[in-house]
This record gives C-alpha cells, sequence and structure tokens, in this order.
C-alpha cells in the first residue's frame, strides 16, 4: 500500500500541472490583448473571493465615474468532467465577491462554450441578477482580432471607389 501512496501524489500533481499549463495557455492571449488595448491589465486579481485569472480595469477618466473590471476566468475541465458544473458555480462566485462588473468564462473548446451556455440559460431567470447577462463564454480563437477582415459595406465601398 505504501507504494501505491506516492504514485497517486505524484499522479494529482501531475494533474495539477496540466491544469495549471491550460490555464496559462488560455489567458495568455486575453493578457496580449488588453495590453494592447491599453487597459489595465491584473493577473490573478484577487480582493478575499479568489484569484481571477486576469482582470481589464477601465478607468473612465473621471473620478467621479467608478471604474469597471472585465474579469476573465479560465476553465480547462473537459466537457464531460463531473468537476465542470462546480468550476461554474465556483466562477460564478469568485467574480461576485471580486466585485467583476461582467464576467467572461474561457474554455478551450466550442462544445464546453455550449454545454456551459446551455447551463447558464437553464438557471432560473426570476433571481435579481440575470446570469446571461453577466456572463459570456467563449473560446481563445473566439478573441482573435478580425482587423484585417472588411464587411460587405466596406467592400462595397471599396469598389465603388475604384469604378470611376
Amino acid at each position: 500500500m505504501n507504494d501505491q501512496q506516492p504514485d497517486v501524489t505524484a499522479e494529482g500533481k501531475q494533474r495539477s500541472q496540466q491544469r495549471l499549463q491550460i490555464i496559462d495557455t488560455l489567458k495568455a492571449p486575453i493578457i496580449e490583448m488588453g495590453r494592447n488595448f491599453e487597459y489595465e491589465v491584473v493577473e490573478n486579481y484577487d480582493i478575499g473571493g479568489g484569484p481571477i485569472h486576469v482582470c481589464w480595469i477601465f478607468k473612465p477618466g473621471s473620478e467621479s465615474l467608478p471604474d469597471m473590471r472585465l474579469g476573465f476566468i479560465c476553465i480547462p475541465e473537459d466537457e464531460e468532467s463531473p468537476q465542470l458544473q462546480f468550476s461554474l458555480n465556483e466562477s460564478i462566485a469568485r467574480a461576485m465577491v471580486n466585485l467583476i462588473d461582467k464576467l467572461v468564462l474561457v474554455v478551450p473548446s466550442e462544445i464546453m462554450t455550449k454545454k456551459i451556455s446551455d447551463s447558464i440559460e437553464s438557471m432560473p431567470d426570476k433571481s435579481i441578477l440575470q446570469l446571461r447577462k453577466y456572463i459570456t463564454v467563449l473560446t481563445p480563437s473566439t478573441l482573435v482580432s478580425k482587423s484585417g477582415v472588411k464587411g460587405a459595406r466596406e467592400r462595397d465601398s471599396l469598389q465603388m471607389g475604384e469604378v470611376i
């Protein structure tokens, strides 16, 4: 039995390391994008409710207006994990206690996006806080800037400008 104890401990440490690596991978584009937009970016933002992986703080420039906090929490569990609902509930509680104005859950796959969104939609909507308005769920790939992509109106105006 003593031989199995180190194996279980080592396996738990390895899982924990993998989870931390996935979280670091998920939050890297968020940090970069926040810095590019020149927001104040705080990693592991925590005022007592547990860490928010990344927080963007918007300062409106007027002392009479409050700062706005957009919090990002990464959920690395896979869609079949029994811990997924626990992670969702814990993330919501951490965000509320840390006074986050809008919560963005970052997940590794589109399947998880759908599963978590469905879970949020199924929560009662008669409460004071409507979670579907407070929480956004996305993947890191949806954070990619589309600055090089032109919409239909832009293309038409460019084409019209060329035809003289």
